[in-house]
């Protein structure tokens, strides 16, 4: 488990303005073993200026052994809404200029806010900056190593066809398109309501990414993003609600429809040479919308 480090800032430097409001959200639904070290994660972040607010969502194991003895912390109960729920809950209850929504079980890197924050002073027209992240089991051991990816020309057009946006512990966002483009979708309750927000998002504005490994996933046997079959249908309802809203081109239709017939087969691998081809296939399509200076590094 995190222990608590000290600041390497000093509390005077807590309300100067050259430090904003950076609110970490979390939710919680039935992570007792984990949320403690997924909230000292976001207690031992040196950026000086956090607020950290944990929200129950209606959990049947509160919170409140593992984390009271957390200092500083703002604990908010609330009957079960699913995720997306509990994330606005905690986001009507926070101030921050800049938002993490960090979920129950993962570990906030140390230097992912000051990551953030370089990334988005350098594109001031994006609404979020996301950056790597790796994927770690219930024990904390590394299942995966951190994979950066390459910046994109359209992100939307990237969102279409594949999210490398791993989780929302992975990004942060600026409150005021946050709030522009309506909040996480309640009716979505769990998966995949970050998608169908980034989709919103990026439909309107800008991202930028960098290279910083900011978050450790955790995946266990809980986890909704196990369940391809789950992830499938639940990407292909946003796309067909997506097109259903929207007043789309026919070639941004065409784009859509290619976008299913990908997550269809990222979802569902097969060990077959006409696989193994459509796979090489698609991401060559990916390569027109990578800047040509990223063409030749090792990032996708």
């Amino acid at each position: 488990m995190l222990k608590p480090v000290h600041s390497n800032y000093s509390e005077g430097n807590q309300g100067n303005h050259k430090y904003p409001l950076v609110s970490i959200i979390i939710p919680y639904y039935m992570h007792e073993k984990f949320i403690a070290e997924t909230v000292w994660s976001a207690k031992n972040q040196s950026y000086p200026n956090t607020e950290i607010i944990v929200v129950d969502d209606g959990s049947p194991e509160p919170p409140d052994r593992a984390i009271n003895n957390i200092p500083g912390i703002k604990l908010i109960r609330t009957e079960n809404l699913g995720c997306p729920g509990a994330r606005n809950i905690g986001f009507n209850h926070s101030s921050g200029e800049y938002l993490i929504f960090l979920d129950g079980d993962d570990v906030l890197l140390p230097g992912a806010i000051e990551a953030h924050l370089a990334a988005l002073a350098d594109a001031p027209a994006a609404c979020l900056s996301f950056g790597s992240v790796r994927i770690i089991d219930k024990d904390g051991h590394e299942k995966r190593k951190a994979r950066i990816c390459a910046p994109r020309k359209n992100y939307f057009l990237m969102l279409l066809e594949h999210n490398p946006i791993a989780s929302p512990g992975s990004m942060m966002l600026r409150r005021k398109p946050f709030v522009e483009v309506g909040l996480y979708d309640p009716n979505l309750r769990y998966f995949p309501d970050d998608y169908e927000l980034l989709l919103r998002l990026a439909r309107r504005y800008d991202f930028v990414q960098h290279s910083v490994c900011v978050l450790e996933y955790r995946r266990h046997s809980t986890n909704v993003s196990g369940d391809q079959e789950a992830i499938l249908t639940g990407t292909l309802a946003v796309l067909d609600s997506l097109e259903k809203r929207e007043k789309f081109t026919p070639d941004l239709r065409r784009r859509i429809e290619h976008g299913r017939r990908r997550w269809i087969h990222q979802c569902r691998p097969k060990d077959e040479l006409g696989y193994h081809l459509r796979s090489i296939y698609y991401r060559g399509r990916e390569l027109w919308n990578i800047p040509f200076r990223n063409l030749f590094s090792d990032n996708f």
